[in-house]
């Protein structure tokens, strides 16, 4: 990302209507967050990058789905899966192909239903997990130490804001690794 002086990205553009201005906004806030999640992926220390090599964004992103639905159930359905990353029930099955095949997920019968098949992490991939949150972490204080603990403290806030809005409309189906 190019990064534009602060007092340009701040800076009220001449003649534009509140419209135009927002538009603009909003534009800017999509090229910082792009920069942001560069500035994190960049930052992950280099023996971590080789040894989660095959791993991506993604994968890791439905790898922590999945830690999360062990902690309120017996793991996540494939529908449930697809759901969760908000994509076709095809592509959260080669998801999940994939995280198996690097071993950090299996599937598991329903002792109830033999029809039903819950993914589970495996005890590889809740270590990697550790490991990775870890790292996430220390990724995230050194970006936003250029930020004071009340700036810090409204960022968190108006991202929740948005986070927690509800959605003006749906958009459709965005395609997955």
């Amino acid at each position: 990302m190019s990064q534009a002086p602060s007092r340009e990205r701040n800076a009220p553009t001449r003649s534009a209507t509140p419209s135009d201005r927002r538009d603009e906004l909003a534009h800017l806030l999509f090229d910082s967050i792009g920069g942001l999640k560069r500035r994190l992926m960049a930052s992950v220390p280099e023996e971590l990058k080789d040894e989660f090599g095959a791993v991506t964004w993604h994968q890791l992103g439905a790898l922590e789905q999945l830690r999360a639905a062990t902690e309120t159930s017996s793991g996540a359905t494939m529908n449930e899966i697809a759901r969760m990353q908000q994509c076709a029930l095809s592509s959260a099955s080669a998801l999940v192909d994939r995280v198996i095949r690097l071993g950090f997920a299996e599937r598991l019968s329903d002792p109830d239903d033999r029809r039903i098949i819950h993914i589970v992490p495996t005890k590889l991939g809740l270590e990697m997990l550790a490991r990775f949150d870890t790292a996430r972490k220390a990724a995230a204080l050194a970006a936003l130490a250029p930020l004071s603990d009340d700036d810090l403290e409204r960022l968190v806030h108006l991202m929740g804001t948005i986070v927690d809005a509800p959605l003006q409309g749906q958009i459709g189906e965005v395609a997955h690794d």
